[in-house]
C-alpha cells in the first residue's frame, strides 16, 4: 500500500514525458525539471525531490526515458541513471548525474538554489 500512495504521488507530480522530437518544445519555456530514467536502473529517483520542488517558481516536471530520448542523452552525457537536469527557456542550467551506485546527490533545496540563482543572475 505505501508503494502504491508513493507511485501514486510520483505520478502527480511529473506532468508530461519527452521524446527527443518534442525535447526543445518542452524544455522552451520557463523552469523545466527533466527526470531522466531508465528501465534498468538499479535504484528509483526519491519521490522527495519532485516534491520539494513542484511549482517553485512554476517549476515544471518531465520525464525522460533514455529509450526515448537517446540523442539527448548522449549529448548531456548521461550515462547513469536516474539523473536530474534544469532547463530555464530553453537553456541547460544544471545538471545532476547518478553515481555508479545509482545515488543522485542533490537535495530540493539544491535544485530551488539553482532556479533562484537563475532568477538572480536576471536582475541586471
Amino acid at each position: 500500500m505505501k508503494y502504491l500512495i508513493g507511485l501514486i504521488l510520483f505520478l502527480s507530480v511529473v506532468t508530461s514525458q519527452v521524446t527527443d522530437k518534442n525535447f526543445k518544445e518542452k524544455i522552451g519555456s520557463g523552469f523545466v525539471v527533466v527526470t531522466f530514467t531508465s528501465e534498468w536502473q538499479e535504484k528509483d529517483l526519491d519521490d522527495t525531490i519532485l516534491k520539494g520542488i513542484s511549482g517553485h517558481e512554476d517549476a515544471v516536471i518531465v520525464e525522460a526515458k533514455d529509450s526515448d530520448t537517446k540523442k539527448i542523452c548522449k549529448k548531456l552525457r548521461i550515462r547513469n541513471f536516474p539523473s536530474i537536469a534544469l532547463f530555464f527557456d530553453g537553456s541547460k542550467k544544471e545538471v545532476w548525474k547518478a553515481d555508479m551506485d545509482g545515488e543522485v546527490d542533490v537535495s530540493p533545496s539544491d535544485i530551488k538554489s539553482a532556479i533562484d540563482d537563475v532568477l538572480a543572475e536576471d536582475v541586471f
